[in-house]
């Protein structure tokens, strides 16, 4: 009937009004417009997109933390392993200058011991939740280990791991044990050491670089060079050069003055006795720990005779050479920490921009607007109200009871 009709749309005119005024009074408690597409599909979806924009950027910024964490720890360590080295190079300094004698040859020989194990226990540097920071991904392996003979062996490796700190950024956080074992013997080179037999005072070093090219060609052979010493019938001294079978060089030698081989730069101090020789070897690959032991050995034995103290003084000479390279690979590698750290620090204020800007239009996109949720509930409880009081008086007319 139409009666029927009248009440069952009135009902459901309520109904709509009353579910219309709790949506907004739900808005107004919330402050939140668009909480579902249907609400505003447009604006749901970028806003889901920015929220999802700040998800990802805080788990970026997670991994900038621990990045910053780590890598900060291994830059540590490493000023740590170059002041050591610093004491190790003065305590070798102090012996080949002679103003050591063998007691004290024999506490330097204890303090560089001391240090060796230092050294050690720096490249096993771990991190907070007690990963080896120098093992490079084998980060649960302790990467470097001293055995019975004394000899310190290398169990991580050499992988790297990309990690995103920035949308389209990625960084290696992982730190090798490059920086204690990417050394060469003597100067990188060549490498120098003095017969056994040899009666005289000299030593014959590496002090520099004169051609790259046939200095790297060298190198990379596996010809040594032996250099042998002779008195000539004026009383003077001179040199003689050769490489297998064959003379590459000959002539005058005095101490202070440089003589070159194959590219490197040698340089004779002392007095060669008549028959003394040294054998130049290529440089090959040493870890600083036997760079150190090697130091350590000698400080141990420096003998006692003018010649011994001349062996001594040329295994030092040799290894201070060692001790120059890793001081430059330990400073580059920091500063290569030191370009990560700033990439990482640079993508994080780039994130809290993005996480902010995208918070910001997340909210703009959703916020209720306050002032007029509050218009419109008043207007919708003042229509609902008014409804309310028409429809009263509408069902008590008579002309319904003859419809």
């Amino acid at each position: 009937t139409m009666q029927t009709s009248f009440f069952t749309t009135a009902a459901q005119n309520f109904t709509d009004n009353e579910q219309l005024l709790q949506t907004l009074e739900e808005e107004l408690a919330t402050g939140n417009a668009v909480s579902t597409a249907s609400a505003g599909p447009a604006a749901f979806v970028e806003a889901t997109a920015d929220t999802d924009d700040v998800g990802q950027l805080t788990a970026e910024d997670n991994s900038q933390t621990n990045i910053q964490s780590t890598l900060g720890l291994g830059s540590t360590a490493l000023s740590e392993a170059a002041t050591i080295l610093d004491k190790i190079q003065q305590a070798t300094l102090e012996a080949i200058n002679g103003t050591a004698n063998g007691s004290e040859f024999q506490s330097l020989s204890g303090q560089v011991q001391q240090n060796l194990q230092q050294l050690i226990a720096i490249a096993d540097t771990t991190d907070n939740d007690g990963d080896f920071i120098f093992a490079g991904t084998a980060s649960n392996t302790r990467p470097f280990a001293q055995n019975a003979s004394g000899t310190v062996a290398y169990f991580g490796n050499d992988g790297t791991s990309s990690v995103e700190v920035s949308p389209g950024i990625t960084v290696n956080a992982a730190l090798s044990g490059t920086a204690f074992t990417g050394g060469f013997s003597g100067d990188g080179f060549a490498s120098v050491a003095a017969a056994s037999g040899n009666t005289g005072t000299a030593t014959f070093l590496p002090v520099g670089v004169a051609n790259d090219s046939s200095a790297t060609q060298f190198q990379q052979g596996s010809a040594p060079i032996t250099i042998s010493f002779s008195a000539n019938a004026s009383g003077g001294t001179t040199y003689t050069a050769t490489q297998g079978s064959a003379t590459i060089s000959s002539g005058p030698a005095k101490a202070g003055e440089d003589i070159t081989l194959d590219g490197v730069q040698f340089q004779l101090s002392g007095a060669p006795a008549s028959g003394d020789s040294f054998t130049i070897t290529p440089a090959r690959p040493q870890s600083v720990f036997a760079l150190v032991q090697g130091i350590q050995d000698a400080l141990a034995t420096p003998g006692t005779t003018a010649a011994e103290r001349a062996q001594t003084a040329q295994a030092l000479g040799n290894a201070l050479s060692g001790i120059s390279q890793y001081q430059n690979i330990i400073t580059s590698e920091n500063a290569r920490i030191g370009v990560v750290l700033q990439t990482v620090s640079n993508a994080q204020n780039d994130n809290a921009q993005t996480i902010t800007s995208d918070q910001n239009n997340a909210a703009t996109l959703t916020s209720a607007n306050v002032p007029q949720l509050l218009t419109e509930i008043d207007e919708q409880t003042t229509a609902l109200q008014a409804a309310l009081q028409a429809f009263g008086v509408t069902q008590g007319l008579n002309v319904f009871n003859f419809l």
